[in-house]
Formats: C-alpha cells, sequence, structure tokens
C-alpha cells in the first residue's frame, strides 16, 4: 500500500478541505470510511493503472451504502478495481456527473444508476455481465439507457459465429461444408478468396439435447475465412468475441509453430475468451503429431483437439458425426446463448437475415430507418441499434465517416470479395499496391460492386481497416503491397536525440502498415517500404521500423519537435492497439547515462518500470549496462512521458468547489488560500494549470501575465460570482416573473452605491497583486489604471461589470426567486464560459 499517499490525501481533506482526492494505485481495499464524513467532496479517484504493481492496486470490491452521504460528488472513477456490487444508494446522488466502473467484476448494473438524470458519462466496459451485451456496454450512457428501455418486452436470439481459420489449403472449406450437411461427399474446393459465410440451421429439438433452455432453433453462421496472409488485412475486424473457433490444419501440411502460435494469439486477442476446437483434417493420410499440452498450456481457451477425415469411410465417418455433436454442444451452451434481448431487436435482426437472403448486399440509411420505425422506434433508436448491429457483426454501418454513414453493408461476404479483387489483382500486385480510378474501373468493371465503387474505396481508406491511402488526384497505395526489401533512405544516426520502441510477446501482422496509412500525409519524399517509413512533421522527422521476426517496432527522432511528435506516433499506435484485446507489449526507452549516450546499443528501459518508480518516489534506476544511476524523471520527461488523463487545476479557495461540480471529464480543480499561493504553483511546475479572479487587473496586464504563462489563466470578470450572477446566465433559468432589464437596473444600482468605496480601495488592492508586485513594469500598465474607475463610473453594462465584485451583491432583485449556488452554476451558460474561458486561455481539452 502507498500509506504515504492515503495519509497525504486523507490530510489534504481533513485540514484543508480538500475536495478533489487522489487515492489512485495506493493498494486500498475499500473506500476510506472517513470520506462519508464530508458530504461536499467532489471527486474521487480510486482507479488503477495498467500494468502498476499488484502492491500499488486498489481492489475495492464495493460501492457502499454510505456512499449516499457525500451529497455533492460529481466524478467517482473505480476502473480496473474488483467492484462486485453497488448500492443503490449511489443513485440518490443527484450530482453525480461522471461515473467510471470499467474491468471490474460486476454482473448486474442497477437501472436506476443507469438512469441517474444528471450522469453524463457512465463508463462500464470490461464487466462479465449477465444480461447487459458488452457491445452495448461499451458505447456510452444513452446507448445503455436505450437497452434498458427496449428490455421491458424481452425476447432471446439464438444464434453463434462460428470462425473457422487456419492456413491456406488445409480443407477448412470442405470441412464447413460437412458440418453443415451430413451427407456432404468430399470434392476439390477452390481457395477461399476473403470470406464465405454459410448458414447451419440447428434444429431446436437436437440443440435442446445440449442446453435444455434453447426454445427454437439454433442458427450457426459459419465463416469460412481463407488463409493466405494479404487476407489477414480484413480478417482482423471480424474474428470477434462470443464465438466459437475452429483452428483447422492438415496432417500432411508442414505447419510451424509459428503458424499455430499465430492463429492461437490472434483468436486470444480478437476472440477475448471464445472456446477454440484445433482440428487435424486428413487424419487418413500419414499423421503428424502435435505438441497439443504445449499449446493447451499457453492458450487456456483451446478446449479440444481432434483428428478428422472427409473421406467418408468408417470410421473416419463416426468420428465426423461425434466431431459435429461436440461442435454443437459446445456452440449452445455459449454464454450469451439464452440471454433476454428487446423483443423489437431480435424481430428487426430476422427482417434483416431476410434482406440478405433475398440478394440485398447493402441497403441505404434511410431503408434500416424506415424498417425501425415500423417497430415505432424512433430515429435516435434506430441508431443505437444500428451500433449495436454493427460491433455484433451482423452489418457494417460506419456512421462517424462522411461517406460511409449513408449505406449500410449487410453482406460482409460481398465487400470482401469486391476488396479483393483490387488486392488480388495481378496489375496491382505488379505495380506493388499502385493502383488507380482506371484499375478501379476496370477491376469492378462487370463486377455487382461498380454501383458502389465511392463508399468500398472510402471502406478500404476508413481507419477501422487502413487498407490503403491516396498518393494522387488518381491514384491509391495499398502498404501491404509494398515491396518487403528496404529502400535506401538518408538518417544521419550520429544526430538521432531520440529513440522509443515498442517489444511485442506476439506482434500481429500490419501494424506498420495501418501507421503509414494513418499518418500517410507525413511522409517524407516517398520513403516507405513494408517494413519501414520515413515521416516528416514540422522540420522534425521520425524513422519508424517493424521487425516481424524480433517482435518489435522502433523509432528515431530529430529535429525541433522530437517530443510533441513522438506523442503523435504513439498515439495513433494506441488507436491500432485498441483493436486487439490483452495485447501484450512493452514501451521501452533508451538510457541517458554517458556510456548508453555514446553506445550504438544503449540499454532500454521498460517505460512501466520507470512509471514504478516515480509512483514509489525512486528519483534514480541503476543502468544495466553502466551500472550508473539515471535520472527517471529525466527519461520520463524527455522520451514521451505518458500525458495525464487529468489535468490538475489550482484555484482560489471557494472557486474549486463550483468549478469541480461543472464535471469537465479531465480536469481537478484543486482549493489554494489566495492568488497568491496559486501564481506560486503555477510558477514551480509548468504542469499545473492555475486560475483566478481578475479583480482589477487590466486586460493589457492580463494578456501580458498570461502570455509568459501560458498555464494560467485569468477570468474576464472580477470573480467567479460575476459569471454566476450574469444576466445571460440568470436569463438561461426561465425564472417565471424574471426581467433582465430590470435585473440589470438593479445592478447598475448597487454599483452606483459601491462606487465610492471601490474608488478608495482600488490603488490599495492592486498593489497587493502578486503578478504585478513580483514583475513590475513588466506587467504593471499604470498609465492606464485609471480607465478601471472610468468603466466602473460608467452606466454602461458592459464597462462596469467586469471589475465589479458581485460577492458582494445585495441581490435584492433575485431574492424573491430563492437562488442558490447549485442552481446558477447548473446551466449551460455558466459551463461553457468557464470551459471557452480555459480551451481559449489555457489550450486544454476538456
Amino acid at each position: 500500500m502507498n500509506i504515504e499517499k492515503v495519509k497525504k490525501q486523507i490530510n489534504n481533506f481533513r485540514e484543508h478541505g480538500w475536495t478533489s482526492l487522489d487515492f489512485r494505485n495506493c493498494g486500498i481495499t475499500h473506500i476510506p470510511a472517513e470520506l462519508f464524513e464530508n458530504p461536499n467532496i467532489v471527486f474521487l479517484d480510486f482507479g488503477n493503472d495498467l500494468g502498476i504493481d499488484i502492491k500499488y492496486q486498489n481492489k475495492i470490491n464495493e460501492i457502499p451504502n454510505e456512499i449516499g452521504q457525500i451529497k455533492r460528488l460529481a466524478k467517482l472513477n473505480l476502473e480496473n478495481n474488483e467492484v462486485i456490487k453497488i448500492s443503490d444508494e449511489l443513485a440518490t446522488l443527484n450530482r453525480l456527473k461522471y461515473l467510471n466502473l470499467k474491468n471490474n467484476k460486476l454482473k448486474q448494473l442497477p437501472e436506476k444508476v443507469a438512469n441517474m438524470e444528471q450522469l453524463d458519462v457512465l463508463e462500464i466496459s470490461g464487466n462479465p455481465f449477465d444480461i447487459l451485451p458488452p457491445e452495448i456496454a461499451s458505447q456510452g450512457i444513452d446507448s445503455i439507457r436505450n437497452f434498458f428501455r427496449e428490455l421491458k418486452d424481452p425476447d432471446y436470439l439464438y444464434e453463434v459465429k462460428l470462425l473457422v481459420v487456419g492456413e491456406g489449403r488445409v480443407g477448412k472449406t470442405s470441412l464447413s461444408k460437412a458440418l453443415i450437411d451430413e451427407n456432404y461427399s468430399l470434392e476439390d474446393e477452390t481457395s477461399t478468396e476473403g470470406i464465405n459465410i454459410a448458414k447451419w440451421n440447428v434444429p431446436q429439438e437436437v440443440a435442446v439435447k445440449y442446453n435444455p433452455e434453447i426454445k427454437r432453433d439454433l442458427l450457426i453462421n459459419i465463416w469460412d475465412f481463407g488463409g493466405q496472409e494479404i487476407y489477414h488485412s480484413t480478417h482482423q475486424f471480424f474474428l470477434t468475441k462470443r464465438s466459437l473457433y475452429l483452428l483447422v490444419t492438415e496432417s500432411r501440411k508442414e505447419d510451424s509453430h509459428d503458424d499455430f502460435f499465430y492463429w492461437l494469439n490472434i483468436i486470444k486477442m480478437l476472440g477475448d475468451k471464445s472456446p477454440v476446437l484445433m482440428v487435424l483434417n486428413k487424419c487418413d493420410q500419414p499423421v503428424k503429431e502435435l505438441p497439443i499440452k504445449e499449446y493447451q498450456n499457453n492458450f487456456d481457451n483451446i478446449k479440444d483437439f481432434d483428428k478428422i477425415s472427409l473421406v467418408g469411410l468408417e470410421p473416419h465417418k463416426s468420428n465426423l458425426k461425434a466431431f459435429r455433436d461436440k461442435v454443437i454442444q459446445k456452440a449452445t451452451n455459449l454464454p450469451h446463448i439464452g440471454n433476454p434481448l428487446p423483443k423489437v431487436w431480435v424481430d428487426i435482426r430476422r427482417e434483416i437475415e431476410e434482406l440478405k437472403s433475398n440478394g440485398k448486399n447493402f441497403i441505404p440509411l434511410a431503408d434500416f430507418e424506415l424498417l425501425c420505425s415500423r417497430y415505432y422506434l424512433s430515429e435516435e433508436r434506430a441508431d443505437f441499434l444500428s451500433d449495436f448491429f454493427h460491433d455484433l457483426g451482423v452489418f457494417l454501418h460506419f456512421k462517424n465517416d462522411l461517406i460511409l454513414k449513408q449505406v449500410i453493408f449487410l453482406n460482409h461476404e460481398w465487400v470482401t470479395k469486391g476488396v479483393y479483387k483490387i488486392l488480388d489483382d495481378p496489375i496491382v500486385i505488379e505495380n506493388r499496391g499502385i493502383f488507380t480510378d482506371k484499375d478501379i474501373e476496370r477491376i469492378w468493371k462487370d463486377s455487382e460492386h461498380k454501383p458502389k465503387t465511392v463508399e468500398l474505396i472510402a471502406l478500404m481508406k476508413n481507419t477501422k481497416f487502413d487498407l490503403c491511402f491516396k498518393v494522387g488526384s488518381n491514384k491509391y497505395l495499398v502498404p501491404r503491397l509494398l515491396p518487403v526489401d528496404q529502400i535506401d533512405y538518408l538518417w544521419d544516426k550520429d544526430q538521432t536525440t531520440a529513440k522509443f520502441e515498442y517489444r511485442y510477446k506476439f506482434m500481429p501482422k500490419g501494424i506498420l502498415t495501418r501507421l503509414i496509412v494513418k499518418l500517410n500525409e507525413d511522409i517524407f519524399e516517398n520513403n516507405y517500404w513494408r517494413y519501414g517509413v520515413k515521416l516528416n512533421h514540422e522540420n522534425t522527422f521520425a524513422l519508424v521500423r517493424e521487425y516481424y521476426f524480433e517482435n518489435k517496432i522502433t523509432i528515431s527522432l530529430i529535429g525541433d519537435s522530437v517530443k510533441e511528435y513522438l506523442y503523435i506516433l504513439r498515439k495513433n499506435i494506441a488507436s491500432i492497439h485498441k483493436d486487439y484485446n490483452e495485447l501484450e507489449f512493452k514501451e521501452m526507452v533508451p538510457c541517458s547515462c554517458s556510456y548508453c549516450e555514446k553506445s550504438k546499443k544503449p540499454h532500454f528501459f521498460e517505460f512501466k518500470v520507470l512509471k514504478k518508480y516515480e509512483v514509489s518516489g525512486k528519483s534514480n534506476i541503476v543502468c544495466d549496462e553502466s551500472v550508473e544511476d539515471v535520472d527517471v524523471n529525466l527519461l520520463l520527461s524527455n522520451y514521451g512521458k505518458e500525458l495525464s488523463k487529468r489535468k490538475l487545476v489550482v484555484c482560489e479557495n471557494l472557486n474549486a468547489e463550483i468549478l469541480n461540480s461543472l464535471g469537465f471529464l479531465n480536469l481537478d480543480f484543486l482549493p489554494e488560500k489566495d492568488s497568491f499561493t496559486v501564481f506560486g504553483r503555477v510558477l514551480s511546475d509548468s504542469q499545473i494549470i492555475g486560475i483566478r479572479d481578475k479583480d482589477f487587473i487590466l486586460d493589457s496586464e492580463k494578456k501580458a501575465i498570461e502570455s509568459e504563462n501560458p498555464n494560467y489563466c485569468i477570468l474576464n470578470y472580477y470573480c467567479i460570482e460575476n459569471y454566476l450572477y450574469h444576466p445571460d446566465n440568470i436569463e438561461e433559468l426561465q425564472l417565471q416573473g424574471f426581467d433582465k432589464e430590470s435585473y440589470i437596473e438593479d445592478i447598475k444600482k448597487y454599483k452606483n452605491e459601491k462606487i465610492l468605496v471601490i474608488a478608495q480601495k482600488l490603488d490599495k488592492a492592486r498593489s497587493t497583486f502578486y503578478e504585478l508586485k513580483i514583475h513590475g513594469e513588466k506587467y504593471r500598465d499604470e498609465k492606464n489604471s485609471t480607465k478601471i474607475l472610468e468603466k466602473l463610473r460608467s452606466d454602461n453594462f458592459f464597462d462596469f461589470y467586469e471589475f465589479l465584485n458581485m460577492k458582494d451583491y445585495r441581490k435584492n432583485y433575485l431574492g424573491k426567486f430563492n437562488l442558490n449556488q447549485d442552481c446558477l452554476s447548473s446551466t449551460k451558460w455558466f459551463k461553457d464560459s468557464i470551459e471557452n474561458l480555459l480551451i481559449r486561455k489555457v489550450k486544454v481539452n476538456i
């Protein structure tokens, strides 16, 4: 346990009244009871970083009833814990706007929690829910609420996806046909191009033998994947969770261990915990032995290993029947079989299948919305269903793509065959992946794909596939068809200023080619081949190389903005990694000791290890090569230290509570006693943002201070109350009997009554501003200071209001409306005003 961090946070809570507390990576097992004593706490973070040492992992397993006592709680983060139970009292927190429960052990989600009106963000993916489909859980709060609403009338979808994978020419297609047809006779099958999809209907009287809960026929959709390596480009987007896998080889084929480990790893990363049946086909011929125990020791989702033959003779015929029964048994007992779905979704699903059966390969989005409207689903609810069907693999709909959003591809097989007509074209292959508009016309001239040329090319370019990019007005390039041999390029190793590496336990094929597509605009003078690319961005060069057989990707950088461009590279690689489940890799940074800086083969530290040192408060780490002490902070700052998910914003004491209540997802507002302390924190740490009241600071002074301190923000009005009591903010509340002009007149009256008092303390107040005191003429614009009083004497609202202290406003006119701070800070106008101020002045991403 990180006792010191826990003590510090509790101390800040008790002695300083902090309302935003960070217990991340502290190794605690329950929410500290002391916290329930203060209803004013706004933000609690009990999350864990992935990969953190076990002794620092929080293992909270319950959100207790006492959580309801923290009435002002706006944000609660418990990601990567062990929560199995949520108290219904959580739903009584009517200010809670952000709740993160990702990667816990929840089987049930209280519907009343999902339906909390003020909750803006609900993160619950990665939990083993009994009813809530993972595809819905990952789509966000609106989709979750919609699911609960639709589930009032449930039905059951008895449908399974069976994925048949393996290298080419091992009999996958023949086996697929033999499963469907018990009387299938072995014949010479053509090699599968892309994907073949077939339906296997298992009668209810057969399926019920293995699962008595099944109430109708079981539909097994068999996806037969082509084995050639180029087809792996799209396979990875159709290998899904909650499926059954057959990994097929044949007795004659001399598959290497690498082939099996490739497929088993791909299934593990894309299929998650989906069961795998390994199959040795053509066992009537001389049989090779496979180290099945070794595979099972490494992949616990391998459920069995069978040897079969399709020759139709005994005992092979009996073995095949037994294997067929085993497939049915495994399929009928997949965890999602029998889970309820909204009946209307099941009905629409059946209509979509009927469209496919009638030869429809795609439909306009408008047709899908019309279909949904016949079942009384609004356009918004149809949109949620589209997301679910896309994630489930019912159809393809890329609604965030400007070109693709208006079309729904019903037939995956049709899509992939169209794509591979281009990828398999001899002329395109000979041209090393280059194809033109004329090539597209030639390839699809007499094809059923011609009417959707624009959409299919857009799909190939889509960030989900990253198959190609445009290289001219009418040319495209497929990086996976580039030459494998390294080209000649210029790179000065002695001038390299930063290196970074990804080292994988298993590296999926195509990571670098997808990166080339994503960053194609940065490619420097066509310097690329299948396993490398040279990039240029704002006078910064990067050389990125893939060493497939060494399971690593290396990055070398030179230039003016090395750290910034490395962040861009890491961000794009991370987006590719997200497509894989539990992809195991290490981020490595080179040592900067005196020996390693001169060495051609420096020692590399694992980034995660450096983070552990940072969390533990250890400032130095020993280089294995030189045995020198190396500064951990220097290593992290120079080589892509991870940007925090949240930014720390220090502000004057009472403002923190108000600003935290707005629920900005990555901003934590912490109170300091005055503006002097806020500015001191900003000067001492460039990673901290400071925000203070404007008071009597001139706009010219504000501009000078902020330009030299980009992490410092000064309000546009005297204080935060000027925003709360601004006439535009009050107007948004739509109070009955409120008249904006009368309200402004009341503020003007208050100002005129206070003008002499303000004039008397103006100079003295300005002399206390720390920013103006320590930098003197650098910031101070004394010659224009008289303009403050001139503006205050004006009766023009827009002149005087920025310097009027609304903390002391009597609120005579507003008294009859009985307004409180919670009400005033709940408006869109107030939130937008603060958000725009921070974005514009501090350039943070809210």
